[in-house]
């Protein structure tokens, strides 16, 4: 049922060149023949290494009877399948680095490289904004930090995420704020006694603030901002535009801009036959 991403495809070829396959295919039998209940990307990923046979867990014909047992096992194989949460992608990002950091020694800032001559394996480029560019991410194969969405700003993020105690953070399961990028970078730029402060009023038996935002202001003992309509948001965003973007809003918008011209002239004329 799902499209195959070329990119997890790769980097799932990638992965069984080097280490072989993790983890079995399901496939139920038909007859002298199987069909495939989970693991199009690692079939598609053993086709493209040229591989003519793939480890598979195969579930007798009695199992699956048929086509419609198949397709729910392949629902149920994708729906119950723990998806990480951004905060546990952001421990699982950090401590593959720190893995490869004690294989490849600590990563360090390294001298800009100089124009024209690429960068070698051992050297680490410096970006802009004060900004290192990643070994560890520099090791990735464009496949891999495409599937994996880790870039240099990203791996940035994940780090600052999990510098959050685990002790702490592993309190979050089950909360809204565990998969939330922002939440968590302003948790993550809070002491380790406010954290605890704050996740204490996000997991109480009846919760003190719904969100990090929320509770910090709960522990700083200001006053909540006026929470903004979305037609207000709009024009404090568009009032900071350039004249020039401001006109391509109004193009973009021209239909509803006209409706809303005619419906006020109409009730302007009204107004006037009233007052004559």
């Amino acid at each position: 049922m799902r499209a195959l991403d070329p990119a997890w495809v790769k980097l799932l070829a990638e992965e069984i060149q080097a280490d072989g396959q993790v983890q079995p295919i399901r496939v139920v039998e038909r007859g002298a023949r199987f069909q495939l209940i989970d693991g199009a990307r690692r079939v598609a990923a053993c086709l493209q290494l040229g591989h003519t046979g793939i480890e598979a867990a195969i579930e007798p014909e009695a199992a699956l009877a048929n086509d419609a047992f198949v397709r729910l096992g392949e629902i149920k194989g994708n729906f119950l399948r723990a998806e990480l949460t951004m905060l546990e992608r952001a421990y699982y990002v950090a401590a593959w680095r720190a893995v490869y950091e004690g294989v490849n020694g600590v990563i360090k800032r390294g001298p800009k490289p100089r124009t024209g001559i690429p960068f070698q394996r051992n050297e680490i480029p410096e970006a802009g904004n004060d900004d290192v560019a990643d070994a560890f991410v520099l090791s990735l194969s464009e496949a891999a930090q495409k599937a994996l969405q880790i870039s240099q700003p990203t791996m940035s993020r994940y780090l600052r995420i999990a510098s959050i105690p685990t002790a702490q953070g592993h309190r979050l399961v089950g909360h809204q704020a565990a998969n939330s990028r922002a939440e968590l970078l302003v948790l993550a730029e809070q002491t380790a006694a406010r954290q605890v402060s704050i996740i204490d009023m996000l997991t109480a038996a009846e919760p003190r603030a719904a969100t990090v935002a929320e509770a910090i202001i709960a522990l700083d003992g200001t006053p909540a901002a006026a929470r903004l309509s979305p037609s207000e948001k709009i024009h404090q965003t568009f009032s900071r535009l350039r004249p020039q973007d401001q006109e391509r809003f109004f193009d973009l918008n021209a239909e509803a801009i006209e409706r809303w011209s005619a419906a006020r002239g109409a009730s302007r004329r009204a107004s006037g036959r009233g007052a004559a």
